[in-house]
This record gives structure tokens, C-alpha cells and sequence, in this order.
């Protein structure tokens, strides 16, 4: 597409092109062995509100680029087109515009935010490759930050036309203690993009950094325990801030059904007592230790409905053997949460 199409190029008649029940759900889980890193940032100064430094934010910010793609500018707008959960991340995100180009495709990196536990990143992307509908990025390399020993999140990257396509991920760093800093360092160095449709792969130079400060929120303790089939589940904090919900839980099985099931992953529904469903089979990030009998992880949606007064968190465990073709799932009780 000529630069005077993109001018011209209303954003209000993109269409999103339609995608199989797969592709919707063909969402990267990722559990990152321990790994040593370099601390970057030493006796960071607490602050209260988002703010990228200028001093901090590697890759080129391209204005005149950006006006000219559209659609990157407004990256979580396409999002929730289908879902709600981002209807505040705007507000309160960071707008960053890097972009970098390399091998005949151009990434630009719009909004993140750091609720304090989970890190979401809007970015988008245009290419003269033909990926068709199943483009993404080449494992292992993915988003890291600076300080964390072990990372799991979520990536979804969706087409939106024959050359264009947008992405959010969100990941969630696992710190010593799990004591999480005011600021993080964020950086980001994909390798090569692949299509599973063509069998295509795209090797590239790209590599953006980025710092996010830590958005307030309100934190509930709730230390509420479920469990059945040697599974104990339990549902520790929950944290509302501006843009998400936040809960943080930690999961223990016996050994005789990680013999039998390797994998055992909590998936959620989760519901207000008002009848909006928040989530329905969904997990957020996560990092399995002692063999897989020990997980911590967290689940991150949407801002509660105005007038809920209560949470019903169900958890949905997904007992699988480590090639996943095999699978069984185990509901645990329901977890009611009064709402403060």
C-alpha cells in the first residue's frame, strides 16, 4: 500500500478479518526456566503515576511513521472490538510509538502498562511478507525484564488486512519474594516471525527497551483455599487499579498426580454476581516449580461492573501430559469474593 493510501485510509472502515475458534484461543502460554540476568536499575525512586523517560527508551520514534499507519495508533481500540477488557488502557497507558524496521517488516510498539503485577504491551505491525492469518513470533525470544528470575504470559497477534497486523501480550515477571518493583525494564528482541499456513519464516533485527512505572491499585487479601483430586488451590490477593483486575494464587499437587498428569494448569471463569462474565477459560501467567506439584501465577481482566458486589472465581484445572494431546479437566469449587 502506497503512502497516500495510508493517508487516506479511514480506521473506522477497517475490518477485522474473520478466524477460526483456534486462532482465536492460539494464544502463547509461556513458563521460562529460572535464568540469570543482569540488574540494571539499582534504588529506584518511587513514583505514582506512569511516565516513560526519555533517557530509557531504546528503538526509533518515528511520528511521521506513525501518522501514516493509522492503525497503529490505535492498536487497543481493534482489540476491543471483540473484547471489553481494555476499555480503560488507554487512560492510563504509556504511549510509546517506537518503531523499528528490519527485512521488509516494520514493528511498532504503541501502549504498555504496569498494573504492578502484569505488563500489557499494544503493538502492530506491517510487513511485505505473506503471512496470511497465522503470523507470530519465532519462541523462545520474547519480552524480558530487567531483575525477574522466570516470566509466563500471554501473546495474540491478529490480522487486520493482507499486510498489516496488531498484537497485545501480557506477561508477568516473577521477582525474588515476590516483591515487585515501583519501575520495571522492559525489553523486547524477536528474532523472526513465522506463518503457520506457509511454512514462512522472517528472520530480523529488531530490539526496543522501555521503563513503566507502577500503576496504584487497591489490594485485598483473600486467602480463600479450594481443592479436590490432589489438587489445593489458593485464591491470595485480588487488586483493582484503573485499567484491571488483578488475582494472585498458588497451586499444590500431590505427586501421585503429577505421575499420572505432568502438566496441571488452573484456568478460570469468573463471573459477578450481577451476571457479567470477566473470564471463561482463561490463564494468565504463571511459573511451575518442584516438577510441576508447585505453581504461582496470576490472572489479570477487565475492571469489575459498576454495582457487583461479589466475585465467583471458579477454577478450571487442565490436567495434560507434557505434549498436551491428552487431557483431562477437574472444576474446582466455586471461590465468592465479597467486594470492598
Amino acid at each position: 500500500m502506497t503512502e497516500k493510501e495510508w493517508l487516506d485510509l479511514d480506521i473506522d472502515q477497517l475490518e477485522l478479518l474473520d478466524v477460526t475458534e483456534f486462532e482465536k484461543t492460539r494464544v502463547k502460554q509461556y513458563v521460562v526456566k529460572k535464568r540469570k540476568k543482569t540488574s540494571l536499575l539499582r534504588n529506584i525512586a518511587v513514583a505514582s503515576i506512569i511516565i516513560i523517560s526519555a533517557t530509557t527508551a531504546s528503538g526509533f520514534a518515528f511520528p511521521s511513521l506513525a501518522s501514516q499507519l493509522p492503525f497503529m495508533d490505535n492498536v487497543i481500540q481493534l482489540f476491543n472490538v471483540e473484547e471489553h477488557r481494555y476499555e480503560a488502557f488507554e487512560d492510563f497507558s504509556t504511549d510509546f510509538n517506537l518503531t523499528q524496521s528490519s527485512n521488509g517488516i516494520n514493528i511498532m510498539i504503541d501502549d504498555a502498562v504496569y498494573d504492578g503485577t502484569n505488563i500489557t504491551v499494544t503493538y502492530a505491525i506491517e510487513t511485505e511478507h505473506d503471512f496470511g492469518k497465522t503470523m507470530q513470533e519465532k519462541a523462545p525470544n520474547w519480552f524480558d525484564v530487567t531483575g525477574s528470575h522466570a516470566l509466563g504470559g500471554t501473546e495474540e497477534i491478529k490480522q487486520i488486512s493482507d499486510t498489516s497486523y496488531i498484537g497485545i501480550s501480557t506477561f508477568t515477571p516473577s521477582f525474588e519474594n515476590d516483591v515487585y518493583p515501583e519501575k520495571v525494564e522492559v525489553t523486547w528482541t524477536p528474532k523472526a516471525f513465522i506463518s503457520l499456513a506457509n511454512d514462512l519464516e522472517v528472520e530480523g533485527d529488531w530490539s526496543f527497551s522501555f521503563s513503566l512505572e507502577r500503576l496504584k491499585g487497591d489490594l485485598q487479601h483473600v486467602n480463600q483455599k479450594v481443592g479436590q483430586e490432589g489438587i489445593n488451590f489458593t485464591l491470595q490477593t485480588i487488586e483493582f487499579t484503573d485499567v484491571s483486575t488483578v488475582i494472585t494464587y498458588e497451586q499444590v499437587v500431590t505427586d501421585e498426580l503429577v505421575s499420572k498428569w505432568p502438566m496441571v494448569t488452573p484456568t478460570f471463569r469468573i463471573k459477578d454476581n450481577l451476571g457479567h462474565v470477566y473470564v471463561d477459560g482463561t490463564n494468565g501467567g504463571g511459573v511451575s516449580r518442584e516438577n510441576g506439584k508447585l505453581y504461582n501465577g496470576t490472572t489479570a481482566f477487565g475492571k469489575i461492573q459498576d454495582g457487583a458486589s461479589q466475585l465467583i472465581i471458579t477454577p478450571i484445572e487442565i490436567a495434560s501430559e507434557m505434549s498436551g494431546l491428552t487431557h483431562t479437566e477437574i472444576e474446582l469449587e466455586p471461590i465468592v469474593i465479597d467486594l470492598k
